[in-house]
């Protein structure tokens, strides 16, 4: 997907506040979080048959961003799941809904640690400063790696190349762990304390993190004040902004009045249509034969 940049710059000064640095994973985030919800059935998801974890999570089902792919069922309608025949046991019961207790295999959560500035330096002309509040967050993963999932289901995130050559957020899949605290237009700077220059040095320090303690964290720059959007080609976007500059720039015209004045008929008439039919004769329908030759110049 092509990008554009706002201005056209031939060299530019990047600067930032001093952050205090909290790069690795706190110790203290809980390896295991359960939490009960209520789902509507059908559920719209599958569960593997010997950990009664959760496969796959169908698009627009009941389950949709309720549940993740690799939660644990533990309990349904508070009684405990041990196994597949127990579960089924259960769910044959006829009801509209059921309170499912999930232990979470995979959480997010986010801290935001400061506002700071971005400077760009555009040489045009006696050269021009542009200056952008800037917002810094940390995101921490903590995605449980199981070989009966699949780790892209989890995550649900592709990234991208920018117009300055960082790594930026393209798309979030709608349910997934990264559409919590992320979206499109994210810079993502380090992982785990790791400054992030390439799209494999972050596939490196992400499984480098969740093959050690199944934990990341990210350190996210988002433009403050920024809309959550999914960005667009440019010549898409400079059509959409000559449309919209028309539209300002048009003016509607107001409707015209009439200056005819309706006057209200006060007598009422009654109309009736009679049955019988009425021959009217139309003079200028002549007989030929009882027409006469009159000379040329004769009154």
């Amino acid at each position: 997907m092509s990008t554009i940049s706002v201005t056209a710059e031939t060299s530019k000064e990047y600067s930032r506040e001093s952050v205090s640095r909290e790069d690795r994973p706190q110790d203290n985030v809980p390896a295991d979080v359960t939490e009960t919800v209520i789902l509507k059935r059908p559920f719209g998801m599958r569960i593997h048959k010997v950990s009664l974890k959760i496969t796959f999570v169908e698009p627009g089902g009941n389950a949709m961003g309720i549940v993740g792919v690799g939660d644990e069922i533990v309990a349904i309608n508070k009684k405990q799941t041990k196994d597949i025949e127990t579960l089924n046991k259960i769910l044959k019961k006829p009801s509209q809904e059921a309170q499912v207790t999930l232990r979470r295999n995979n959480y997010s959560r986010s801290k935001h640690k400061c506002t700071t500035v971005e400077t760009l330096l555009v040489e045009k002309g006696r050269g021009l400063k542009v200056m952008r509040a800037v917002e810094l967050y940390t995101v921490d993963l903590v995605i449980g790696i199981s070989p009966d999932v699949d780790l892209n289901d989890i995550l649900g995130l592709a990234v991208k190349y920018d117009a300055k050559e960082r790594v930026k957020v393209m798309k979030v899949n709608p349910g997934s762990l990264a559409s919590i605290h992320l979206r499109p237009g994210d810079i993502i700077r380090e992982v785990n304390g790791q400054p992030i220059a390439s799209k494999s040095m972050l596939t490196f320090w992400m499984l480098n993190g969740l093959l050690s303690n199944r934990q990341v964290r990210l350190l996210i720059e988002r433009g403050a004040g920024d809309d959550a959007q999914v960005e667009m080609p440019s010549d898409v976007q400079e059509i959409a902004q000559k449309q919209i500059a028309l539209w300002r720039g048009k003016k509607i015209p107001l409707p015209k009045k009439s200056a005819l004045r309706h006057a209200n008929d006060t007598t009422t008439r009654n109309i009736i249509i009679s049955p019988e039919a009425v021959e009217v004769f139309i003079a200028s329908d002549h007989d030929v034969t009882a027409l006469r030759h009159v000379r040329k110049g004769a009154e």
